[in-house]
């Protein structure tokens, strides 16, 4: 009963801190509704479990989560860095709080404590060539400031830099934004939960005094460069990423991707499975002693480990079990795992409630639970299998269960491969890892006697490498599916949940109705919806022109962005959408920022089986990069010619009215949208010029770039609506349009636009007021 007891009250804390998101009271009263409900209910039916009573003080804890963290949720003092935000170039001094690493356009982040700030970003030096750029200035034009900055500097500028390092930095200060698009990171957000709100874009940095001497890193350091002068890289990046996790270890970008399109992302994260064996070999070497000397030894191994990898949520969560477990050992008693999992939990929030909304926490948790609670079960049902097999398989399998609701709702795809990558590479990752932690000890000690030991590790790492890249290349190795809504991650959670309790499902027929049942609420749902799936959305990137279009099973592009964009924005996008191929590619415009991204898309398995452009003269270098990997694709590749009609299906059309200067016709259902993809006076005036031309203008929606547009042609087209893929919008031409009672949007105020035929018109702005801050 205590067992149950315990299990309840954790599970409300949990769900509290989950409500916090809800704005002003809802919270409160959402947590206060279901847990008096089931304060009724439950009770009655489960008369063995526990009474009336705990359900009302889980309810009480559940509210104070729920308080807490919005509570302890960070906010900008009044002295806070962000107040001088944005300013062209300023002058910051503090220290360093988090070690530098890399960022995908290689330039370096770290966290930066703000002590003091010189607004007007100028020296008072009376000659400039006295200066000594390694001597930290005089200026008395330095105010006393707070807060934390995220900071970007050139790779080269934090050589040497360390933790704790005071540093004086000039730069560009501005303010993180939102989301610009539906599904994006949300950068501003990710901020706010570690109490940053504010971020530099360095250009010089100087080291002032002496760099700290000894730390954490000089461990961590001596440990890398015993892995890679024994591996190599990217082999031994890869081995210090096993013994220290991700987040110790700049592993190369395009690794890191194959790791996790493979289903091995958590392989590169120090969490349990490290903190095990470290656990495991420091009881192993003292089992001959007492049990006082066990525990101390035990203690101070996962301590030291904590220090050398971060205190990240998974590494705490593992830790902390990890002492619960050397406590069981010396008291001689049993743990109970799952209560202990769940109390690790709490306790964890309660020291960061933010971690909360932590991806690595949620995901370390889901797979640990998963472990505790079925691995087992799989196991015995696998029992026509050898042990050591069924064993191995059941680990990976109830992992993937627990945590495959969550991944869908955050990123709408699956790895289909998973399990076999994690059945094929954990005897390799094991061995590794092992031989890679004897490594690093003694590396400490001699860097070279380290490197040998790694370098009997290489063909292994390798392996490991050779299969997740070997995954990546097989059919269907990452299937988009679309993101599921949080009602279908709930019903799933609670069929899983019920699974483990309730002994009405212990025969397998029950198990099987009720998994199956867990499987139909999490696919079919998002099946049907996009069959019937009628979308436009028009995404927000500088000042270029895109539009994706989602109809009767279709899915049609016009436009890509560059390669940036196309990789972390446009990608992720038709992920939750569960588009796996684009039915139509039209590019209205060869240049880089417009057209480079179609490569991005391809390079990562997004199919094309139509491409359409409107090209003329020379096109650029990319381009041509493009149309070489759209003929080894062998997708038909032609262009568009004046006055041609392309027809999509019923509901969709697309026709080029005009060529140099372009004018696409788009008609969507029963509404008809005209891009002007140039705002140029010489062009339009080109456009007005063409009286034959102008009555075919007529639209109900103009879309165009932002610019002037000449009033003869506004006149023609005469829209209803207007919208502008643009950072801003000409403010002669938002009157002109006002005036004329045309309603007006653009995405760099607005954000992503989407039409739909139910909903009509929606911005991400809008989406966005409606949510939590976090």
């Amino acid at each position: 009963m205590k067992s149950q007891v315990a299990l309840v009250l954790a599970l409300f804390f949990v769900v509290g801190a989950y409500a916090s998101f809800l704005p002003d009271w809802t919270g409160f009263y959402t947590v206060f509704g279901i847990g008096f409900g089931l304060s009724l209910v439950v009770p009655a039916i489960w008369r063995l479990g526990p009474k009336r009573w705990v359900y009302l003080l889980a309810t009480v804890i559940a509210i104070f989560a729920c308080f807490y963290v919005k509570f302890r949720t960070p906010q900008p003092q009044t002295d806070d860095i962000s107040k001088y935000a944005p300013l062209s170039n300023v002058i910051v001094r503090g220290q360093v709080v988090e070690a530098p690493s890399l960022t995908r356009s290689d330039r370096a982040k770290f966290l930066l404590e703000v002590k003091e700030i010189n607004p007007s970003g100028k020296l008072n030096i009376k000659d400039p060539k006295e200066q000594n750029p390694n001597a930290a200035t005089t200026d008395k034009k330095f105010v006393a400031t707070s807060g934390k900055l995220y900071v970007t500097v050139p790779l080269i500028e934090v050589t040497g830099l360390r933790t704790g390092q005071a540093i004086e930095l000039s730069g560009r200060l501005y303010l993180p934004s939102h989301a610009d698009n539906f599904g994006a990171f949300d950068f501003k957000a990710y901020l706010a939960r570690q109490g940053v709100f504010a971020g530099l874009s360095g250009r010089l940095l100087i080291m002032q005094g002496d760099a700290p001497s000894f730390g954490e890193w000089w461990f961590v350091s001596r440990i890398v460069r015993a892995h890679v002068m024994g591996a190599g890289v990217p082999e031994g990046s890869l081995l210090s990423s096993l013994v220290l996790g991700s987040r110790a270890v700049d592993l190369p970008s395009d690794l890191k991707d194959a790791f996790i399109q493979a289903g091995l992302a958590a392989v590169l994260a120090a969490s349990g499975f490290q903190v095990t064996l470290v656990l495991g070999a420091a009881i192993a070497l003292t089992r001959n002693r007492s049990l006082k000397t066990q525990f101390a030894i035990g203690s101070f191994c996962l301590l030291a480990y904590l220090l050398l990898t971060g205190a990240s949520p998974s590494i705490l969560r593992a830790v902390v079990m990890g002492f619960g477990s050397l406590i069981g050992l010396v008291v001689q008693r049993r743990s109970r795992p799952v209560i202990g999992l769940l109390i690790t939990a709490v306790l964890l929030l309660l020291y960061q409630p933010l971690w909360i909304w932590d991806l690595g926490f949620q995901f370390s948790f889901l797979a640990t639970f998963g472990l505790l609670t079925t691995s087992r079960s799989i196991s015995e049902r696998l029992e026509w299998l050898p042990p050591t097999i069924a064993e191995l398989l059941s680990i990976p399998i109830a992992a993937y269960i627990w945590t495959l609701p969550l991944q869908l709702f955050v990123f709408g795809k699956l790895s289909p491969y998973s399990l076999i990558a994690n059945v094929f590479t954990t005897p390799l990752v094991s061995i590794s890892t092992y031989g890679g932690i004897v490594s690093g000890l003694l590396g400490i000690i001699f860097v070279p006697i380290g490197a040998a030991i790694a370098w009997l590790l290489y063909p292994l790492l390798h392996w490991t490498i050779d299969i997740a890249q070997w995954i990546n290349t097989l059919p269907n190795a990452n299937t988009s599916v679309g993101a599921i809504n949080i009602w279908q991650m709930f019903v799933a959670y609670a069929l899983l949940i019920a699974i483990w309790l309730v002994p009405w499902f212990a025969k397998m027929q029950r198990w099987t109705i009720a998994f199956v049942l867990a499987c139909v609420v999490l696919f079919v749902p998002n099946a049907i919806a996009q069959t019937n799936t009628f979308q436009v959305t028009l995404p927000a990137f500088n000042d270029v022109p895109i539009m994706l279009i989602k109809n009767q099973n279709q899915t049609i592009l016009i436009n890509s962005g560059d390669k940036q964009f196309a990789s972390f924005t446009l990608q992720p996008f038709l992920q939750k959408l569960g588009i796996n191929r684009l039915d139509w590619a039209i590019a209205t415009d060869t240049q880089p920022n417009v057209s480079d991204g179609w490569n991005a898309l391809i390079s990562s398995s997004v199919p094309i089986a139509q491409f359409r452009d409107i090209s003329l003269g020379v096109t650029p270098k990319p381009y041509q990069n493009l149309q070489q990997a759209l003929a080894s694709a062998k997708t038909p590749l032609a262009s568009l010619k004046a006055g041609e009609t392309l027809t999509i299906n019923n509901q969709v059309e697309v026709q080029l009215l005009n060529q140099s200067p372009d004018v696409l016709k788009i008609k969507i259902g029963e509404l008809s949208w005209l891009l002007l993809a140039s705002s140029d006076p010489k062009a339009q005036q080109a456009i007005a010029a063409k009286k034959e031309l102008l009555p075919q203008l007529s639209a109900n929606i103009l879309w165009w770039t932002g610019g002037q547009i000449d009033p003869a042609i506004l006149q023609a087209i005469s829209p209803k609506i207007a919208i502008a893929s643009a950072t801003s919008v000409v403010e002669e031409m938002v009157n002109q349009l006002y005036e004329a009672k045309i309603r007006v949007f653009w995405t760099g105020r607005d954000g992503a636009i989407q039409w739909s035929p139910d909903k009509e018109f929606l911005t991400l702005r809008d989406q966005q007021d409606t949510r939590s801050p976090i």
